[in-house]
């Protein structure tokens, strides 16, 4: 009887072990099937020859990016929009792991965890279609803008949270991909999309967290002028501006673009205040698109120096930061404090909605960047849509400065946000406000 007892146990144990991992297994396939069967390496899919369909992506007017049919895949028939959307879409290989092939492979594959990638008859009922919010036009048009240079160009509707328009470059043909894409040095970063995964010294355009952080803690911020004489010493150092400015405020100070006023604005919050602001408004954290996360910009100046806090104040230094990141920054300002759900289609996950600033600071930076365009910029690069921005000229080490601009047009008839970063550009206003200029002028235009 013992024996038999003994015996009973483990069979109970075995039992239990076995149904522990079949449990564990299902669970397993549950979750983690569709990153699974969506991986590189999957001949089934990513082959020239592959036996499984991964459906049509379309645009929000309908217009053809990708369709794959009896194993043959293929991408727009437009040269510039093949590689305008690349890092949206995706290619064939599997090696751009941000993209939608490799995040949003239920909707364009049919995938469920039941059948698979087994075809039924339902599958007809548009299982694979995905049809996003870009504007094909627009994205074209923003990669021949790019002229050949590298950068990120986003935007959207503050309003809905919608895509526009999203552009990375480098990038290349999917459909005649380069033989020495692996080893030339022109395709560095190539599979990265830099407007989700890159961060770029921000230059100027960081000066609206600065002022956000006077806003935060000086009291009589809107009155607190400063002297600028062209040039600043600090120890044996100095912070340098473009021009001699004299006396000015803050809203004039962001209008001249002036490093000398917003030194001298750091050194008086403190390294602690102005990078617990910048975490406020989403450095040093993460965020969300597409069901993925990722980084954004880094600010690291509790521990500063004087010079090295002057010249974070004006988006240099260690600091950088993500144009999706500064995206949702930017429709924060346009939302009264509250960024927009970005997303690319009607079934993306999205950043959510996040409150970033409080009502007030949004709304008094929503003027003062308004000025700068009015008073400063020139209205006759956004006609009729009201647009308040800020540029930035990053200065990177050897190199052309990175040319940055971020704004968003307060006509609600024309509820655009867009950043624009292009490196090694020269110029803030002349390079990304030209090609800023082109993609918003031309959703006014169609309508969007």
């Amino acid at each position: 009887m013992r024996t038999t007892a003994k015996r009973s146990i483990v069979l109970y144990i075995i039992l239990f072990c076995f149904l522990f991992g079949m449990g564990f297994l299902t669970w397993k396939v549950y979750s983690d099937g569709e990153n699974w069967v969506s991986y590189g390496y999957n001949g089934h899919i990513y082959a020239e020859d592959a036996v499984v369909d991964l459906g049509i992506i379309t645009d929000r007017n309908g217009i053809l990016l990708y369709e794959s049919e009896d194993g043959a895949k293929s991408y727009s028939e437009n040269y510039n929009l093949r590689l305008s959307t690349l890092h949206t879409i995706g290619d064939r290989q599997g090696y751009i792991g941000t993209s939608l092939m490799a995040n949003s492979f239920s909707d364009i594959t049919g995938y469920n965890f039941v059948t698979g990638l087994n075809e039924l008859p339902f599958d007809s009922f548009g299982t694979k279609n995905l049809k996003l919010t870009l504007d094909a036009e627009i994205n074209a048009r923003a990669y021949e803008a790019l002229g050949g240079r590298n950068g990120a160009v986003l935007m959207c509707n503050y309003k809905t949270g919608e895509i526009i328009c999203k552009v990375s470059a480098p990038t290349y043909d999917p459909m005649n991909v380069p033989e020495d894409i692996l080893e030339n040095e022109a395709y560095d970063g190539v599979f990265l999309d830099n407007t989700l995964s890159s961060s770029y010294t921000p230059g100027s355009v960081f000066k609206l967290i600065t002022a956000v952080s006077a806003m935060e803690n000086l009291s009589g911020w809107a009155n607190q002028t400063y002297t600028c004489e062209s040039e600043m010493y600090i120890g044996d150092s100095k912070v340098t501006c473009l021009g001699y400015h004299g006396e000015l405020n803050l809203q004039s100070a962001l209008g001249h673009s002036c490093n000398i006023y917003f030194a001298k604005l750091a050194l008086e919050l403190g390294g602690e205040k102005l990078q617990a602001t910048a975490e406020r408004l989403g450095f040093n954290g993460s965020f969300d698109f597409g069901g993925m996360t990722f980084k954004t910009g880094k600010v690291d100046i509790k521990d500063a120096t004087d010079i090295e806090l002057a010249w974070a104040a004006v988006g240099q230094y260690t600091v950088s930061a993500n144009p999706m990141q500064m995206l949702m920054l930017t429709t924060a300002i346009a939302n009264g404090g509250t960024s927009c759900d970005l997303h690319i289609s009607s079934k993306d996950a999205g950043t959510g909605r996040i409150k970033l600033l409080e009502r007030d600071e949004a709304e008094e930076l929503s003027k003062m960047m308004r000025d700068t365009v009015q008073y400063y910029y020139g209205d006759y690069f956004f006609e009729n849509m009201e647009v308040a921005a800020k540029t930035g000229t990053a200065e990177v080490d050897g190199r052309l400065p990175n040319a940055w601009m971020v704004g968003f047009s307060r006509n609600e008839d024309t509820p655009y946000a867009f950043v624009v970063i292009i490196e090694n550009a020269g110029s803030g206003l002349g390079d990304a406000g030209n090609l800023a200029s082109v993609i918003m002028n031309m959703a006014r235009d169609k309508g969007i």
